[in-house]
């Protein structure tokens, strides 16, 4: 048996990036993954090739089954409509992964600058709506479905720097917030037996990175399979309550469960 054998997971944002890596991930651990995103066949975001059905079909051939459905995560409407068609289907969702975010540098409208006093409005939007509000949005839809069975994990995806401001001034009350939420979810859900985790990736070679030839100045970047497989350690692990409300790096995950990236290795946090 799979680990995930059986479970129902919901991935968000995961038509390309860390969405799709994680999808993959859980799709080779036997989940059954609704893989949710704005980018289908014949309309796609940001002029980017990727849909969410290509993305299904990869979690199909893993030994999963992938679902694709679209979903605009900041519209109420359709997460709604996403959480009636899982109950309708399963009753229940195992597992919830938030990565969708709006606020990558290359898809946010030109501004004036990159100072928080010169950033336009639009940018707090892309950066806040399309990241912890749609975040909260769908977590208050599967939360009822996992409360009523009494068990679920909620991977919320994140970022920090210790002691640090992560990237920009927007960015980072994004990530925050992502974290702050976490921790305030785990402790509402815990009596329901319901954990909550923020999960922190490096530098991750998603399909947006690679066309843009960017990196860290080190070199050091982890594939999205990396936190994939930190996702499949947390949502198999009867303990995982233990680290509910907490922001783990995935490099932290890795070690404490022994999994690695692709190549073998385990690719150390990312320091800025």
């Amino acid at each position: 048996m799979k680990p995930l054998q059986g479970k129902i997971a919901v991935v968000t944002g995961a038509s390309r990036g860390a969405g799709r890596g994680i999808a993959f991930e859980l799709g080779g651990a036997g989940a059954t993954v609704y893989v949710t995103g704005r980018s289908v066949k014949g309309a796609t975001t940001d002029n980017r090739p990727e849909t969410i059905e290509d993305t299904a079909a990869g979690v199909t051939s893993r030994g999963g089954k992938g679902i694709a459905i679209r979903c605009d995560h900041t519209n109420e409407n359709d997460v709604r409509k996403l959480f009636e068609q899982i109950e309708r289907d399963h009753g229940r969702i195992d597992i919830l992964v938030n990565s969708v975010f709006g606020g990558s540098e290359s898809s946010l409208p030109v501004g004036e600058g990159r100072l928080f006093w010169q950033r336009p409005q639009e940018h707090w939007d892309a950066m806040m709506v399309a990241g912890p509000q749609a975040y909260l949005l769908t977590a208050r839809y599967a939360a009822p479905l996992m409360t009523k069975h009494r068990k679920g994990l909620i991977v919320n995806i994140t970022f920090f720097i210790k002691d640090r401001i992560a990237g920009n001034l927007y960015y980072d009350l994004a990530m925050n917030a992502i974290n702050r939420m976490t921790l305030g979810m785990a402790k509402e859900l815990k009596e329901f037996n319901v954990s909550a985790v923020a999960v922190c990736p490096g530098w991750m070679r998603t399909e947006r990175v690679i066309d843009s030839g960017f990196g860290p100045e080190d070199g050091a970047t982890e594939t999205t399979a990396y936190a994939g497989r930190a996702v499949v350690a947390l949502a198999s692990d009867s303990l995982v309550s233990k680290i509910s409300g907490e922001a783990v790096m995935v490099a932290e995950l890795a070690r404490k469960y022994g999994f690695t990236d692709v190549d073998g290795t385990q690719p150390l946090p990312f320091e800025g």
